[in-house]
């Protein structure tokens, strides 16, 4: 592949991650999911392959959540792989862990890697959240 093929292949890859976060905010579902290749396989916990396990994941966090949004600080791009850096906002709305609602606004950072196909579908994801951020906000670990 030319670089320039490369690069361009990297943009679009960009553009459809950015788009893909963009129809979760709107909470359009089916939107989201048409940038993930069927047989998607989310690689940060035990799912067999299939998209239906990463729309089952997404769809749960709008479930917990309420008000969930993702906004992108930082994304990058390289050939097949495009990483993010992003802050998730949400309202504790709902019980989570246990711990009742509190209705005050939650905020975490998370960071997570994608792997695209040709024809630019997410095949592979990775994702690291800081939990910790998420357990002192909800009171469970005491904050230094």
């Amino acid at each position: 592949m030319t670089d320039a093929a490369s690069l361009a292949r990297a943009q679009r890859n960009k553009e459809n991650y950015l788009k893909a976060k963009a129809a979760f905010n709107a909470k359009d579902m089916a939107g989201c999911m048409s940038y993930y290749a069927l047989d998607h396989q989310m690689r940060s916990r035990p799912a067999a392959p299939g998209r239906e396990h990463i729309e089952q994941f997404l769809s749960s966090m709008h479930e917990t959540w309420a008000d969930l949004r993702i906004t992108v600080d930082h994304a990058v791009a390289e050939g097949d792989w495009v990483s993010g850096r992003c802050t998730s906002t949400a309202i504790h709305a709902r019980p989570v862990m246990g711990v009742a609602p509190t209705n005050r606004e939650v905020r975490t950072i998370f960071w997570d890697m994608h792997r695209f196909n040709d024809d630019g579908k997410i095949v592979e994801t990775w994702n690291v959240t800081d939990s910790l951020a998420i357990l002192q906000q909800l009171g469970l670990f005491p904050s230094s």
